[in-house]
C-alpha cells in the first residue's frame, strides 16, 4: 500500500526477494495470519486519506501469492522458536 498510496518506495516489497520471503514467513505464522486482515488494511489506507486519495479509490491489486514458498531455506520461522538476545552476565 505504501508503494502506490504514498509513493514512499522506489520498488514494491515483492521486488526485494529477501524481504518478500521474510514477509511470507511471517504470514505463515498462524497467530499472525489469523489476526492480520490485509483487505481491511488496504481499504483503510486508501479510504481514510482524502488529501492523498480524494475519490477514495481502492485498487484491486496487486494480486500476490502469500502462500508461495518463501525460498529462504528450512521453512517459516516459528514464534515459539524466536531468537532472543543473550543476556549480559
Amino acid at each position: 500500500m505504501y508503494h502506490h498510496h504514498f509513493t514512499a518506495n522506489l520498488r514494491r516489497l515483492t521486488d526485494y526477494p529477501n524481504l518478500w520471503g521474510y514477509a511470507r514467513d511471517r504470514y505463515r505464522i498462524p497467530a499472525f495470519r489469523e489476526t492480520t486482515n490485509l483487505d481491511h488494511i488496504r481499504r483503510h489506507y486508501y479510504g481514510t486519506h482524502p488529501t492523498v486519495n480524494p475519490r477514495r479509490i481502492v485498487p484491486a491489486g496487486p494480486i500476490v501469492d502469500r502462500d508461495a514458498p518463501a525460498g529462504r531455506g528450512a521453512g517459516p520461522a516459528r514464534a515459539d522458536r524466536a531468537r532472543r538476545p543473550a543476556r549480559a552476565a
